[in-house]
Order: structure tokens, then sequence, then C-alpha cells
């Protein structure tokens, strides 16, 4: 089992500041996450996410009244960074060309999975069947990420440019799979794409998508 200091232990007891308060939530997943990365979910405590975080139970209790709302508020932490970058970084759809718009939210998606999500991906394929929290927020996660893409797929077949299409809600599940189940699998065996696999993985599942859909750009 890997040894996770402590993120941000008090310097003496008493009230928190305004600023310490403020900072509180981040810094109680910031510990979770980093538990639940070295040791998994199923072994991490509540007790030893608060010793980590530099705070007491109560505190950690007061806010989460329980390991799978904690796991809940790390996972969509996650998503919500992941979308306002994705929103800040991928340019409409609708004055897009779609092999551009895919490519930069391909990469993206691989980005986030190897990254800060690594973690929760394989907690998530290791421990979602004897805990449902994670399996829910795994398909809560996909199912907004759905939502996105679907509206891309629709507004390009309204131009046109996709007439092979078909189910665009079924073409949208299926570009997430494409690009993110073997970078997911990789990860769960303990054997992460390098960046030169990821920069040769994501052109080639766009393009093998778009032929599907048609896409003569």
């Amino acid at each position: 089992m890997k040894i996770v200091k402590n993120l941000c232990p008090r310097s003496g007891p008493g009230r928190l500041s305004a600023e310490e308060l403020a900072g509180l939530p981040d810094r109680l997943m910031d510990a979770a996450l980093a538990l639940f990365n070295a040791q998994g979910y199923s072994d991490t405590t509540m007790e030893q996410i608060a010793k980590k975080a530099g705070a007491s139970t109560k505190t950690l209790y007061s806010r989460y009244a329980n390991k799978a709302e904690l796991v809940k508020a790390v996972v969509s932490r996650l998503v919500e960074r992941a979308m306002a970058e994705h929103a800040a970084q991928i340019s409409d759809p609708a004055g897009s060309d779609p092999r551009t718009y895919l490519l930069a939210a391909g990469r993206k998606m691989a980005a986030t999975l190897s990254g800060e999500a690594a973690g929760m991906v394989r907690i998530a394929l290791a421990e979602a069947r004897r805990f449902p929290e994670l399996r829910e927020m795994y398909g809560s996660t996909v199912l907004r990420a759905c939502n996105i893409y679907n509206s891309a797929l629709e507004v390009w077949r309204g131009r046109g440019l996709l007439p092979d299409l078909g189910d665009s809600e079924r073409a949208a599940r299926f570009f997430i799979s494409m690009v993110s189940d073997q970078i997911r699998i990789r990860i769960a065996m303990d054997q992460p794409m390098s960046k030169a696999e990821l920069e040769d993985h994501v052109p080639y599942a766009v393009n093998m998508f778009l032929r599907g859909c048609g896409y003569r750009g």
C-alpha cells in the first residue's frame, strides 16, 4: 500500500479561518481522491480521509454523510472541471469542421482519462460491481458526454455533412467508446498508453468514426 502524506495539516487548534473554510471542500476532496487512487475505494475510510486533509472526522461528516456521498462529490468535480475545459477549448460545432472538432474533443477526453481521472477509472472498473454509486456516477458522466456529442452530430447532419449517421445518440456513444475504451482498459491493467500511443490512437478513432458516418470532408 502506498503511503499518502497529509495534504494540509492545520497549524493549531481553534476555529477555521475564512480562507480555510473556503478551501475546505477542495481539501477534503483532494485527500479523498489521493487515497482512492493510492489504496482503492473499499480500503479507504472516512477517518483516513479526514486525517489526510488535516480535518476532524466531525468536519468531514458534516459535509458528506458517508463515503458514497464523498466519492460522488469527487467524481462530480472531475466531470465539472473536464466539462468546463471542454467548453473553453473546443469550438461551437455549428461553425466547426467535424474532424477538427472531434479531434480536439477526443484529445481532451484522452488527456482527462489519462491524467487526473486515471485513478477513478481504475476504481470504477475494479469495484463498480460492489458499489452501485460508482456505476451511477459512471453512467451519468457518459450520458453528459453523449448529450454533447449527440448535439454536435445533429448539427452536422443538418448541414449534410454526415449522410450515413443514422441514430445520432447511438453514434455519440460509439464515438465515446471508440476513443476511450482502449485507454480505460489499459489504465485498469496498469499499462497506460504512452503519449505517442495516445497521439496515434485518437486521430485513428476519429477518422474511423467519421468514415462510418459518411463524412467526406
